[in-house]
């Protein structure tokens, strides 16, 4: 069942939604193919991490590039993102790729609608680092995980250099990207570790033409 949404919850929302939604269109290409060069090789990482036959739940899927590649070897696919435009872009290209074990909707990740204990792995790609509240989202990942599941995180290290935290800082002051957690490499794995997970991996994972590093982060539900 859904959580009921406060006045403030609401607010949160349409003010997420408002962003992503301008964006949606050209995510792909004025954010991911600008910036991520890596973005393949993390396709084919997390692919090869969340195994074979499995239920899987993608949480902030944007235009759905990561939960299309699983698919190609789970079960089944969750996908939810904020935005109504990200989620349509994900079902055209579904379509086109003739893919049928995705189902995309619009969903709070705060507030996911799945049972307890329903997945075997939890993905949330590039998206943490841009919640207000990521504590909130990772109590309802831990929620949906699987006792025995494992959750794949990955956030922008942000806060691997002086340099990045400041441009990322004048950006989200400016509207233009939200950035509210720069973090390093160990103290993403720290947050992850206190928020009810274990951490079994961690990694950076850099292109040579990117700017920074992706920060890569596999860990399981704490028992």
């Amino acid at each position: 069942m859904k959580k009921e949404t406060s006045m403030q919850d609401n607010s949160r929302i349409e003010k997420e939604r408002k962003y992503w939604d301008k964006i949606a269109p050209e995510y792909e290409h004025s954010v991911i193919e600008q910036y991520w060069k890596v973005y393949p090789s993390l396709q084919d990482k997390i692919s090869k991490d969340i195994g074979v036959g499995n239920t899987i739940l993608e949480v902030a899927t944007g235009t759905g590039l990561v939960a299309l590649e699983v698919a190609k070897q789970a079960e089944k696919v969750y996908a939810v993102d904020i935005s109504q435009p990200m989620i349509d872009e994900a079902k055209r290209k579904m379509i086109d790729k003739k893919i049928n074990n995705v189902e995309f909707s619009v969903d709070d990740a705060y507030a996911l609608p799945f049972d307890n204990d329903m997945f075997d792995t939890v993905i949330c790609n590039n998206a943490l680092h841009n919640m207000k509240h990521p504590g909130d989202a990772l109590s309802e990942i831990k929620r949906v995980l699987k006792p025995d599941g494992r959750f794949i995180a990955i956030v922008v290290g942000a806060g691997e250099s002086l340099k990045f935290k400041i441009a990322l800082t004048i950006s989200t002051i400016l509207g233009q990207l939200p950035v509210f957690h720069k973090l390093n490499l160990d103290e993403f794995t720290d947050f992850i570790d206190k928020s009810g997970f274990v951490v079994v991996k961690k990694e950076r994972m850099k292109h040579p033409e990117d700017s920074m590093a992706l920060l890569y982060v596999i860990s399981k539900k704490e028992e």
